[in-house]
Formats: structure tokens, C-alpha cells, sequence
């Protein structure tokens, strides 16, 4: 005889499991907790550090010495003959993490208050250790770049001499220098002339010419000095008096007549000359500041306009070459014009 048919439930082991409740996946919880906020913060953190190193660390030579004088230079508006670096970009840079953290307080509030509690950070240790090994990932990547730069800088072509050599004629402008005595570029004739553009209220680029400056002409010895002149051309001429030249000639520490810090007697004539010249200077009319090339010419002694460089790593040594090589010429200042 068959058993009874039995309506009763069958036994636990034999029911299907119960729906688990749906919990986000690793990534949805990172981002919607404070594990974003702890990595966010911490690479904040980690940055803020990096920038204190870039202004207080050492700029005297070595790997970090050389990465944070660039550094400086890059960013910070360096000047390369004092030391100094512009306080308002080092305040711009400091305080973008600050805004950051700001923003990230007001959109996630009450996430952002879970951070006070110690025990939130030890749970998300590994995203804080995750972020700082980012922030050291960034930073070697740029000091390695720095050092690829700089042995780029180092291996450079020789010097093309002839190959880029030319013979244009500089503008008959009648100058007058620092001390008030007037001259023209056909006055420095038999002498080799080193031509470039600066103003005297420059803290850019005008601190790095005459940084430039006063390394050729230590490279240079006792006899090749007394064959160079050095013309420095006012990019400021509306404003820029024989007294204020002579302030700043003296303190760079750029004796006269050997170096010739020269205006003309109407700033158009100066302006003409400059784009005859071919010195590119404009200036912003709300702060003032001339924006300009780290430019050089070199005249030959015959009078003419031979070289042309700038300060990028291969023209520094180029025009050190090419000085070089027209102190070596003949004196050619009996060759008519």
C-alpha cells in the first residue's frame, strides 16, 4: 500500500537559497565611501610636500640640487643671477590643492565627515598607500625627464659656421649709451659686437641675457675681451634714461665702453632699429611687461651681422663657437662698406 500524499513543506536542505541583497562592486564602493576621499587627500598632501621641496630645497648642484633650481626656473619664474623666485606663482601652485579639497568637501559632505575618525584611515590605508606611490611615480618620471633633458642639452651638434653664416648690414641708428656718449654700430668696426635686447625693469628673461653675459666674458680670455663689445638695445625706450642705464650697467657689474647699454634720442628711432633687428618685444597693456626673445647677434669685425642665436641649449654653445671664431679673423676694419 502506497503512502499518503502529504502536503507538508520539504525539509530546509532541499529549499532553493534565499536572494542575497545586491552589494556594489569593489569600484562602486571606493567610489561612493571615503576610500576616493582618503586617496584624494593623500595625494593632495603628497603634492603640497613636492612643492615645498621645489622652494626651500637645495639649487647648489647635484641630482636634487639641479632638478629643483629647473624646477624653479620652469615654474616659478626663477631668476637664475639672484636666487628669487615669483611668491605669486609659488602662491597659485600652493593653493589649487587647497580649492580641490574645497570642492570635494562640499560634494561629498557626509562622506567627508567620516574622515575624522582615525580608524576610517587605517581601513583605507591601501588607497592611501596607493596614492602616494602615484605621487612618487609623477615625480621620479619628471626628474628622470629633467636628466634626459639635460643630457640632450650636452650632446649637441658642432657648430654649422659657414653654413649658416651671414652678411646683412645693421641699421645706421645713431645710439647713445649709458655715460651719454653717442655712437653708431660703424664706430665699433674692427671690433667683433655682441648685440642683444633687454629693459630695466625685467625680471624674466633680461636676468638670464646678462647671466649669459657675464659667463662669456669669463670664458673669454684677457685678449679676445679687449676685441669684443657688447650692446645691449633698450626694449623700453619711452622710459629708459642714460641715468637708469648706468644704474643697471653698474649693477650687473658690465663695465663701459666695453659693454654699451644703448637707447636713441626718440623712441621711435630705437623701435625702427629694434624691428630692422629683428627683436621681437611686445608689451601687455595691462601690467606693462615686455614680453621678448633671449636674443643674440653677432657682428663681425668688418661690420656685418654674421650670426644670429638664441639661449636654447644648442645655440648657447653655438654662439660661444661662433664668437670664437670671429675673434679669430683678421681685423677687416679697413673693408669698405
Amino acid at each position: 500500500m502506497s503512502a499518503p500524499f502529504s502536503l507538508a513543506p520539504p525539509p530546509p536542505a532541499l529549499l532553493p537559497p534565499a536572494p542575497a541583497a545586491r552589494v556594489g562592486s569593489a569600484g562602486e564602493r571606493f567610489l561612493t565611501g571615503p576610500g576616493l576621499l582618503v586617496f584624494l587627500l593623500t595625494a593632495l598632501a603628497a603634492y603640497e610636500a613636492f612643492l615645498l621641496l621645489t622652494i626651500f630645497g637645495p639649487t647648489d648642484g647635484g641630482l636634487l640640487g639641479d632638478f629643483v633650481r629647473d624646477f624653479q626656473l620652469w615654474c616659478y619664474r626663477g631668476d637664475p643671477r639672484t636666487g628669487g623666485i615669483s611668491w605669486l606663482a609659488v602662491s597659485v601652485m600652493m593653493l589649487e590643492p587647497f580649492f580641490i579639497v574645497g570642492v570635494s568637501a562640499l560634494l561629498w559632505k557626509k562622506v567627508f565627515l567620516q574622515l575624522r575618525h582615525p580608524r576610517v584611515w587605517r581601513a583605507h590605508a591601501r588607497a592611501a598607500a596607493t596614492a602616494l606611490g602615484l605621487v612618487f611615480a609623477c615625480v621620479a618620471g619628471l626628474v628622470l625627464y629633467a636628466r634626459a633633458d639635460a643630457a640632450r642639452a650636452v650632446a649637441l651638434p658642432p657648430f654649422p659656421a659657414e653654413r649658416i653664416r651671414v652678411r646683412l648690414d645693421p641699421p645706421d641708428t645713431p645710439f647713445v649709451d649709458q655715460k651719454g656718449a653717442p655712437f653708431r654700430f660703424a664706430d665699433l668696426r674692427g671690433r667683433v659686437v655682441l648685440v642683444t635686447g633687454v629693459y630695466a625693469a625685467c625680471t624674466t628673461a633680461c636676468p638670464e641675457i646678462f647671466l649669459e653675459l657675464k659667463k662669456i666674458l669669463a670664458e673669454l680670455p684677457a685678449a679676445a675681451r679687449a676685441d669684443l663689445s657688447i650692446v645691449a638695445l633698450s626694449l623700453n625706450p619711452e622710459y629708459e634714461t642714460a641715468e637708469l642705464m648706468n644704474l643697471v650697467a653698474e649693477g650687473r657689474g658690465l663695465a663701459h665702453p666695453g659693454f654699451r647699454y644703448a637707447n636713441t634720442a626718440q623712441p621711435a628711432a630705437m623701435h625702427e632699429a629694434l624691428t630692422r633687428l629683428q627683436f621681437s618685444a611686445t608689451r601687455d597693456p595691462r601690467t606693462g611687461v615686455i614680453g621678448h626673445a633671449n636674443l643674440f647677434l653677432l657682428l663681425d669685425r668688418s661690420g656685418h651681422i654674421a650670426y644670429r642665436f638664441t639661449l636654447n641649449p644648442r645655440h648657447q654653445s653655438w654662439l660661444r663657437a661662433g664668437l670664437r671664431a670671429l675673434l679669430d679673423e683678421p681685423n677687416a676694419a679697413s673693408t669698405p662698406q
